[in-house]
């Protein structure tokens, strides 16, 4: 019986993911429990985008290479791409709202739009704007160099869950903490 009602009482704390094939799947997993915590735009220039070095992440089998970016100057300027010591450039813009991103080889040639999906200080997800069904990759997924370099895709998820599912324990302390003080009292009187 005590080993239920510890059971019980951990379950919420020991939550399994579900296994994901792909890094897509996994982000549409992901991304509804955690986007209520990110950052609301790209705009600011203290903003993570520009402060943090992003590895990119991929699912490729066989893909072994560790690309960094790193944007330089304040809503438009140089993506610097570090690929394995090799340095390459593209060109950025932050649109208005400060929701969307333009990346390509220049503004109006070879480039795509994304919208922000997820961003704070460890995890950045852009989402490429347009129809899912014609595009092949729709999310552009990054972690801050330290994490990214260490870890796997399906890893790196997984710690982002795992850093906002515990949010909630100081609501549940505190509730536990109270129940507690309002039985003393019933029980003292």
């Amino acid at each position: 019986m005590e080993d239920r009602l510890l059971d019980k009482i951990a379950e919420p704390f020991n939550l399994q993911l579900p296994e994901y094939a792909t890094l897509e799947d996994m982000i549409d997993g992901v991304l509804p429990a955690v986007a209520k915590f990110s950052e609301p735009t790209l705009l600011g220039e203290e903003s993570y985008l520009y402060t943090v070095n992003w590895v990119k992440m991929t699912d490729r089998p066989g893909a072994t290479a560790v690309e960094m970016y790193t944007f330089q100057g304040y809503e438009r300027g140089e993506l610097r791409v570090v690929t394995d010591g090799l340095v390459t450039a593209q060109a950025y813009e932050v649109e208005e709202s400060g929701k969307r991103l333009i990346i390509g080889q220049s503004i109006m040639r070879d480039s795509f739009l994304y919208e922000l999906s997820f961003l704070d200080e460890d995890f950045l997800i852009l989402r490429r704007h347009g129809n899912a069904a014609n595009m092949m990759h729709r999310y552009l997924f990054f972690c801050r160099e330290a994490i990214g370099t260490r870890l796997t895709w399906n890893e790196a998820l997984e710690r982002l869950v795992d850093k906002y599912r515990n949010s909630q324990f100081p609501l549940l302390a505190v509730g536990v903490v109270v129940a507690a003080l309002i039985a003393l009292m019933l029980y003292l009187r």
